[in-house]
């Protein structure tokens, strides 16, 4: 539960702090490992070396004696209580020992166990502690071919290795512990660099939120650019809609004062029962239309990437088989072609009614034809609509689909339906054109950009 509360800054301040201790402890572990398994054999080959010295310096008699000379090669050998000791010894008896050793029992192996010639063990000396030491056979023929069996022995005091290597852990420790104190003080500073941006991004929100900002800005690093990208794209949907709705409410108030006029004089005056509930049914009719295209108006959803994709030849071919039904009697033939199945961006009742009311109004006022093509020019979907009826006059061709232009109480016929399908175009950005049809009566081209 704690974790879950944890920031995404701290969380990964925790995670890189325990990844890097769990490194430095394993990085420790390992050099101090190396480090003593390097000082035992160089102390190793320190004892051998230390063999092969005294060695050298042995002069054998053939009465089975031996003579040491009065200076060692190795200085410590002459200083007493050196921590450094040698001596020869056969059948048990001690021959010869260090200046070093003077006047003290050493006792160490007079022999090796078994077979072996060389053997290191760690003996313990009185009052200095453990010493490890090398035991070495000697076996010396003299000039009768007799042999003699001599043992020389190399102690070395364990405690100057076991300070050194005390000493190598503490200086471990402190590098590594001063070393990872710094990466981890980078560490925080590099997160908070690079975490910067995600608190921009937050600092914005709540500058939108408090009414400073309409928009994310725009310098965010790479990763980023999508999710602002969408999420002004999702702030720019929410402000459309909201202007869509106040200016609805705004035309559907002033689109009300007409009829509503109408009915007041109606009313004022000496007008027959009959002709009132004629003008009145009228009126409210228009008043009706007036705000189910208001409403439409207000709830169209406009362009959008974050919606899910609607296939344009399904709908199509659906609003074609329900107006071949409605329209049976007048024995409409269609064709309809299209590139492949077109998939766009867009909210399906929007394209629902963009098409059904272009379509109802081709099948409407043709004569038997009405043709249907879907292509994509360039960047551009393009829709045309061609019937064969008597065409749009040249006068009404730009008034009945002119953008942004209000509904009046003179709104009859093409008014309601090429009114909303404007919208709706206007909505997605894009382009509705009239023009007169190769087949002789009006072509609708509906150009929407790739969402």
């Amino acid at each position: 539960m704690l974790i879950k509360q944890l920031s995404f800054r701290n969380r990964l301040l925790l995670t890189a702090t325990l990844v890097l201790v769990a490194f430095l402890g394993l990085s420790a572990f390992s050099l101090n490992n190396a480090f003593k398994t390097s000082a035992d054999k160089a102390q190793y080959q320190r004892l051998q070396n230390y063999v092969y010295s005294i060695l050298s310096l042995i002069e054998f008699h053939n009465s089975g004696l031996v003579k040491m000379p009065s200076r060692l090669p190795e200085p410590e050998f002459s200083i007493p209580n050196s921590g450094l000791y040698a001596q020869i010894s056969r059948d048990q008896h001690i021959f010869w020992q260090s200046p070093s050793a003077l006047g003290r029992s050493l006792n160490l192996p007079l022999k090796t166990e078994g077979s072996l010639t060389e053997q290191v063990s760690v003996v313990t000396i009185k009052d200095e502690g453990d010493f490890i030491t090398m035991t070495y056979d000697i076996v010396w023929e003299n000039d009768f071919e007799q042999n003699f069996n001599f043992t020389l022995n190399i102690a070395e005091a364990l405690s100057s290795i076991k300070q050194e290597k005390m000493g190598f852990q503490r200086s471990l420790w402190y590098w590594l512990g001063g070393t990872g104190l710094m990466l981890l003080i980078a560490q925080a500073l590099i997160l908070r660099w690079s975490l910067r941006p995600l608190n921009d991004v937050a600092d914005d929100l709540n500058a939108i939120k408090s009414g400073d900002k309409k928009r994310l800005s725009k310098d965010y690093p790479a990763e980023l650019n999508q999710l602002t990208q969408n999420i002004n794209i999702l702030l720019d949907h929410e402000y459309s809609r909201r202007e869509r709705y106040k200016n609805s409410l705004a035309d559907l108030a002033h689109s009300l004062k007409t009829p509503l006029a109408v009915l007041r004089g109606e009313f004022d005056s000496n007008t027959q029962i009959s002709e009132l509930r004629t003008t009145a049914n009228e009126q409210l009719n228009r008043i009706s239309d007036l705000v189910d295209y208001q409403l439409q108006r207000a709830s169209t959803e406009g362009q959008s990437s974050l919606q899910a994709p609607v296939s344009l030849g399904d709908m199509i071919s659906k609003i074609l088989k329900s107006l071949d039904k409605v329209y049976l009697a007048k024995k409409i033939h269609h064709q309809f072609e299209i590139q492949q199945d077109i998939f766009v961006h867009a909210d399906e009742g929007d394209m629902y009614e963009l098409l059904g009311n272009l379509l109802d109004n081709a099948y409407k006022y043709c004569n038997k034809q009405v043709n249907i093509l879907v292509h994509w020019q360039s960047s551009l979907l393009e829709i045309i609509i061609d019937d064969d009826g008597s065409g749009v006059p040249e006068r009404e061709k730009h008034t009945i689909i002119k953008r942004g232009k209000r509904i009046d109480t003179e709104v009859e016929g093409h008014g309601l339906g090429l009114a909303i399908a404007s919208d709706i175009v206007n909505a997605y950005q894009g382009s509705i054109n009239l023009t007169e049809s190769p087949i002789g009566g009006a072509r609708f081209i509906i150009q929407l950009p790739k969402s």
